[in-house]
């Protein structure tokens, strides 16, 4: 009895993410010391050098303050977990097409293992969404090919190829192609759009 529950609690620490592990990596990859992140976070370098060789637990607090060093929150910084190591694929059953108007591919992909969806749209000539979206989250949106208008609470934003936004989902948004070419687009949303 004794025996399955260390093997229990072994196997979920595996599941947990190394937050030491987490952090050196990201400090590493900014090119920061650790006294660098101590003296941004607040935190003594003594102490941060200790939980990076796991020696010791950290707070949330704590954690939270050095997760806004990295311009993360906290579940943003545990996202670069162990569990995201190995490729997971997006199964068929992750993946629909959406009708959203004539003339509008719209193709929806929830990634799995973080709370993110991908679109890949494409607009024909003069097509646009057939209604307003508003919805939790934030969302991006890539311009890939050609010109869309991305319209947020009647406002219009003419995005040509290459052009990046980053807004608000909550706002009434919709997207059209008011040219005469093909538009297509890589957008990504934290929240769950249908």
């Amino acid at each position: 009895m004794a025996k399955a529950k260390a093997d229990a609690a072994h196997a979920d620490a595996e599941d947990l993410p190394d937050i030491g592990k987490i952090l050196k990596r990201i400090r590493t990859q900014r090119g920061l010391t650790i006294r660098e992140v101590a003296e941004a976070s607040n935190l003594s370098p003594s102490f941060l050098s200790d939980v990076e060789r796991g020696d010791s637990d950290i707070s949330l607090g704590r954690l939270a303050r050095i997760a806004k060093v990295f311009d993360h929150d906290v579940g943003s910084l545990l996202g670069y977990s162990a569990r995201l190591g190995k490729p997971t694929f997006v199964s068929k059953m992750d993946r629909r097409f959406v009708n959203r108007g004539k003339g509008v591919k719209y193709e929806l992909l929830h990634l799995p293992g973080v709370n993110l969806e991908l679109q890949l749209i494409t607009l024909e000539p003069k097509a646009r969404f057939r209604e307003e979206m508003a919805h939790e989250g934030i969302d991006v949106v890539l311009v890939t090919g050609g010109e869309l208008t991305l319209s947020i609470d009647d406002v219009d934003y003419t995005m040509p190829a290459g052009e990046c936004a980053v807004y608000a989902a909550g706002f009434r948004h919709k997207l059209r192609n008011d040219s005469s070419q093909r538009t297509t687009v890589v957008a990504v949303t934290t929240g769950r759009t249908g």
